[in-house]
């Protein structure tokens, strides 16, 4: 895949668009998640029984632009038919961010910027982060080859490529607010020196 997962992030981006442990997310019960999904806009995409991580996201997050695509032209049905598919890993790639912690996502807001260390992510943030790369992974499959400058198909082999180690303690996750309110998460891997490896980048929302 190559450049792909970066080339995808940063497209996207363009046309549409701190560290620390903390502690756990408290989860709702189930009767509190309702009150909170009825009190909250939700995305057309929105799961039926969204997790409280996911409504915590929707309290931050708006949803990209559904014609937000890297579809050639009009006629390119094939560009369309994967970039809808990308709009199918906007679930998790909330989830991942409403597992952040009340601070975490305070410091987001207000500095519209938040860069965490893999190896300092909590269980419950370790096990979204994976989840979102699983799902990524699923529906992503088959890229046709000429897509794939466009479209990454596995988060973990694009960051393996660029020097990821194989339990990611040398990956940073940044959140980012860029033009037009767009916010991306950018996943780094730290080499030698000090230096960071280019970045792999997915547009998640808005700000």
């Amino acid at each position: 895949m190559g450049r792909a997962r970066w080339l995808v992030g940063l497209l996207l981006i363009a046309i549409s668009m701190s560290v620390g442990c903390g502690r756990h997310t408290k989860r709702a019960d189930a009767p509190q998640a309702r009150k909170v999904a009825a009190s909250t806009p939700l995305p057309h995409w929105a799961p039926k029984n969204p997790s409280p991580e996911f409504l915590r996201a929707a309290r931050v997050l708006r949803p990209m632009p559904d014609e937000v695509s890297v579809a050639r032209d009009k006629g390119d049905m094939v560009g369309r038919a994967w970039s809808e598919k990308y709009h199918r890993t906007f679930v998790v790639a909330w989830e991942f961010f409403g597992s952040l912690t009340d601070q975490q996502i305070e410091r987001f807001v207000a500095t519209k910027r938040l860069r965490l260390l893999v190896k300092d992510l909590t269980p419950q943030q370790r096990a979204a982060l994976y989840h979102y790369f699983d799902v990524w992974r699923e529906t992503m499959r088959g890229v046709p080859v000429d897509y794939q400058d466009q479209f990454g198909e596995d988060w973990l082999v694009d960051l393996y490529r660029l020097g990821a180690k194989q339990d990611l303690s040398n990956v940073e996750i940044t959140f980012e607010v860029r033009g037009s309110h767009r916010v991306a998460i950018f996943m780094r891997a730290q080499l030698a020196g000090g230096k960071l490896s280019a970045p792999c980048p997915a547009g998640i929302g808005q700000l």
